[in-house]
C-alpha cells in the first residue's frame, strides 16, 4: 500500500473527530439533534439528552475515499451510492417521521445504484453459481439486510460502530494480503471515520450513531464485502459472510422470531436481542462493558475468516458455529428471564 495514503486516513479521522465535537457543542447549546432520553422505547438505555447524529461526521469523513486510487474512481462511486441510504437514516434522526417502509424504499435506491454503477453483484457462492438476475436479487437483499442488521445492534455505546470497525479492519488486512490497494484504502478511510466517532461515543456516550450512521455503516459493509469477493476469485463468498455473521444473523434471527414466535411485524422494536440479554444478565447493566464482552467474539470469528479466506467448506462450518452459539445464548437467557417473570417479586433475581 502507498503509505502516503495514510495521510488521507489521518485527514478522515480528524474531520470525523472535529465534526463530532461541533455537533455535540451545537446540540447542547441550541437544544437540537437530541435523542429523547425520556422515551419508553425498549432500545433507550441512556439517562441524559444526547445528540443522535454521529453518522454525519462519519459520512463527511468518508468523502476522503473519493481520492482516485489506481485510476478506478471506485471510492467516488461508492459515496454517490451511499447518499440515499445515509439520507434515509439522517432524515429519521432529524424528524423521526419517516416510516419504516419509506426508509426501506430509500435504502433500496442505494442498492440499485450500487448494482448499476459498480456491478456490485455476486453470482458465485462457493458451492453454487446462480444466474445473474438471482445474484441481483440476493445483492439487494444483502444491502437491505446489512443496513438493518447494523442498526439492530446499535444498542450500546460503541457496539455497532465498534463491530463495524473490526470488520473494516479485517477487510483492510485481507486487502493488504491480496495487494489490493484500492480496497485497502477504502477500508482505511472507513476505519478512520469510525474512530473519530468512537472517541466521543465509547465509553461515555457523548454522541450516538443514529440511523444515519448505522445505515451508512451497513451499506459500506455490504458494498465492501461484495467488492472484495468480486475482485478476487480466490476469496470465498463465505469469507464475507463469516466477517458479517453477527449483524447478518442478528437480522435473520430477530425478524424470524418476531414473525414466527411473537406474531409481530419484523420491524417491531423489542428488548429481546442477545446484546440486551448480556446487558441484563452478564454485565450487571453496564453499557460499555456489554460491548467489550461482545468484541472478542467478533475478533475471533474475523480472525478465522482471514485464516480460511479461500476455503468455503471451513468457512461454512465457522458460520454455523457462530449461529449455533448465538442461538444457544438467546435460548438460555430468554428462558431464564421467563422463569424470573413467573417468580414472586420477593424471589426475583
Amino acid at each position: 500500500m502507498d503509505y502516503s495514503l495514510l495521510i488521507y486516513g489521518l485527514g478522515a479521522f480528524l474531520v470525523s473527530l472535529l465534526t463530532q465535537y461541533l455537533v455535540i457543542d451545537l446540540s447542547h447549546k441550541r437544544g437540537i439533534f437530541i435523542d429523547d432520553h425520556n422515551s419508553d422505547l425498549p432500545q433507550k438505555l441512556h439517562n441524559e439528552p444526547t445528540p443522535r447524529i454521529g453518522g454525519l461526521g462519519i459520512f463527511i469523513a468518508c468523502v476522503f475515499m473519493t481520492k482516485d486510487v489506481q485510476g478506478e474512481m471506485l471510492g467516488l462511486k461508492i459515496i454517490l451510492c451511499l447518499i440515499p441510504a445515509f439520507l434515509a437514516g439522517f432524515l429519521e434522526d432529524l424528524f423521526a417521521k419517516i416510516t419504516p417502509l419509506r426508509r426501506l424504499l430509500i435504502m433500496s435506491i442505494s442498492a440499485v445504484m450500487a448494482i448499476y454503477m459498480i456491478d456490485a453483484v455476486v453470482v458465485d457462492f462457493g458451492f453454487i453459481i446462480v444466474p445473474y438476475w438471482v445474484g441481483v436479487c440476493i445483492s439487494v437483499i444483502a444491502f437491505l439486510g446489512l443496513i438493518n442488521g447494523t442498526n439492530l445492534i446499535d444498542g450500546f455505546n460503541g457496539l455497532s460502530s465498534g463491530v463495524s470497525f473490526l470488520i473494516f479492519s479485517t477487510y483492510f488486512v485481507i486487502s493488504i494480503m491480496l495487494q489490493d490497494q484500492t480496497m485497502a484504502y477504502i477500508s482505511l478511510i472507513c476505519m478512520a471515520s469510525i474512530l473519530g466517532f468512537l472517541l466521543f461515543n465509547f465509553p461515555f456516550g457523548k454522541i450516538f450513531l443514529g440511523d444515519g450512521g448505522a445505515y451508512s455503516l451497513g451499506f459500506m459493509l455490504a458494498i465492501l464485502s461484495i467488492m472484495i469477493v468480486k475482485r478476487h476469485s480466490d476469496v470465498s463468498p463465505w469469507f464475507a459472510l463469516v466477517c458479517l455473521i453477527y449483524p447478518v444473523w442478528e437480522v435473520i434471527f430477530s425478524f424470524s422470531r418476531r414473525m414466527i414466535i411473537h406474531r409481530l411485524s419484523p420491524l417491531h422494536p423489542d428488548s429481546k436481542h442477545v446484546h440486551q440479554f448480556i446487558f441484563r444478565n452478564i454485565t450487571n447493566q453496564n453499557n460499555p462493558l456489554t460491548s467489550l464482552v461482545i468484541f472478542p467474539f467478533i475478533l475471533i470469528f474475523n480472525a478465522l475468516a482471514v485464516l480460511f479466506y479461500n476455503s468455503s467448506l471451513a468457512l461454512f462450518f465457522i458460520a454455523i458455529g457462530f449461529m449455533s452459539f448465538y442461538t444457544l445464548i438467546y435460548y438460555i437467557y430468554s428462558r431464564k428471564e421467563k422463569q424470573n417473570e413467573l417468580l414472586p417479586k420477593s424471589l426475583k433475581q
